[in-house]
């Protein structure tokens, strides 16, 4: 009977060892899942903070600008401006797509912010050929520049609840269709006001804004599937230092990834719920080193654009701005380069990596086209240059005009006076379709 009571002990003592050993070892691989959650979340929270706090400084320098405007009459500092709107605008929808935003959530003010952008890039291009702006022109602008005034005093009147709380949190607790974050940015349009409407009906137009994404008519994947293909691209990248971000339902539904790299850079990268397509990819800045030549960078976009699937893809514009290599590549149909299909990589010239890629462009125009046989000779395009111009280059392309049209033309290189123009020339009736001069910034060289 002793020995089978201390049998008994024996055991209990023995279950007990083995319940304490399996609760620590609970509590700590809990403790481990809700680290990696943690640091997840707070990955997440900084992208989006990083986003948002850039919102806030483009809405307020566009609205400045465009009370600038406003009072600065037609000359060369208004032209500059609203150059400058255009491109603060312009990454203000950046930074709205890159913000947990449910899907038509504000798509009025997205809208709306999209059409400053093309409206204001359209009056700076008038005055830079001299023309002068309608009074109904005038009065839109002092009309953009009311409506941005309210949306800036909103948005930064929105920013004290934004900062102090959490994007994340807002983002994944939904009321009905739209999350919590959404409705918050439903406040940066005021009830009792209208936007303008704009006479205008450029590349921004409602065609454009919400065009068809015509590339990606694949069925849904898994995040599994997507982190797979993040594999397959970045040879440099190690299955562990892949971290899952969660999902952004834009234009584009995407899976997003945090990567760190052999050499420990941390890269984010998107790739598309249908057809798991690398969409974008960036990684912080490095240092103005130039190890690696222009050539190289171009011949290192190509291969990295070959490897997420998009192939026949030539260099079309590149240009150099501190230590990296900014580079146009589009892809080339029955010896036609097709602008419309448009992507775009930056190169760190200190390492040779690609840093930046962004294929938003060719995955919603890229499809299968009927493409026209010219029944204008190269010649005669050339003939259709204004003899003030010499052609350096010629070359067939499609190329992306207003009212969402996509012409056949060529595209002559030309140089004036030390100037670059490009005179693309409608390959069917030989009329001038449009001119762009290369304009040398304090960002680099732009095509205006």
């Amino acid at each position: 009977m002793e020995k089978s009571l201390k049998r008994s002990n024996i055991v209990l003592i023995v279950l007990s060892i083995i319940l304490a050993v399996a609760l620590v070892t609970f509590v700590v691989l809990y403790g481990i899942s809700m680290s990696n959650q943690n640091k997840l979340k707070v990955d997440l929270e900084n992208i989006y903070q990083r986003n948002y706090s850039e919102l806030v400084d483009n809405i307020n320098n566009s609205e400045i600008k465009l009370s600038k405007v406003a009072v600065s009459g037609e000359n060369a500092y208004s032209r500059n401006l609203l150059s400058e709107i255009s491109k603060n605008t312009a990454q203000a929808t950046t930074n709205l797509g890159a913000l947990p935003i449910s899907i038509n959530g504000i798509s009025e003010t997205i809208k709306f912010i999209n059409q400053v952008s093309g409206y204001t890039q359209t009056l700076s291009n008038k005055l830079d050929r001299g023309e002068s702006l309608s009074q109904q022109e005038l009065d839109t602008l002092v009309e953009l520049k009311d409506a941005f005034t309210t949306l800036k005093d909103r948005i930064n009147e929105m920013s004290k609840n934004i900062y102090n709380g959490k994007i994340y949190d807002a983002s994944v607790a939904f009321d009905g269709d739209l999350n919590k974050f959404t409705q918050l940015l439903q406040n940066l349009k005021s009830k009792d006001v209208e936007y303008p409407a704009m006479i205008y009906d450029g590349p921004f137009s409602d065609s454009m804004v919400n065009k068809e994404i015509k590339n990606l008519d694949f069925s849904k994947v898994t995040s599994d599937v997507a982190k797979d293909e993040v594999l397959n691209v970045f040879k440099n990248v190690d299955e562990n230092s892949i971290t899952y971000l969660g999902e952004t339902n834009g234009h584009f539904k995407t899976y997003d990834y945090k990567l760190v790299t052999t050499s420990d850079h941390s890269m984010y990268v998107q790739v598309t719920q249908n057809g798991a397509k690398i969409l974008t990819l960036s990684v912080g800045d490095f240092d103005d080193t130039q190890n690696y030549s222009l050539e190289s960078a171009i011949d290192s976009a190509i291969k990295f654009t070959n490897l997420t699937g998009i192939k026949d893809a030539i260099c079309v514009w590149s240009d150099v701005v501190g230590g990296d290599a900014y580079i146009n590549l589009a892809p080339v149909e029955s010896g036609v380069i097709l602008y419309p299909d448009l992507v775009k990589v930056k190169v760190d010239l200190n390492s040779g990596n690609v840093v930046g890629f962004e294929a938003s462009s060719y995955y919603t125009n890229h499809t299968k086209r009927s493409l026209k046989t010219p029944t204008l000779s190269i010649q005669n395009s050339k003939d259709e240059v204004p003899s003030s111009l010499y052609v350096k280059e010629t070359r067939l392309c499609l190329a992306p005009l207003e009212y969402n049209r996509e012409i056949l033309c060529y595209e002559n290189i030309c140089t004036h006076e030390g100037a670059t123009y490009y005179v693309y020339v409608n390959a069917t009736d030989g009329e001038i379709e449009n001119i762009l001069k290369v304009v040398d910034t304090d960002n680099g060289n732009l095509l205006m």
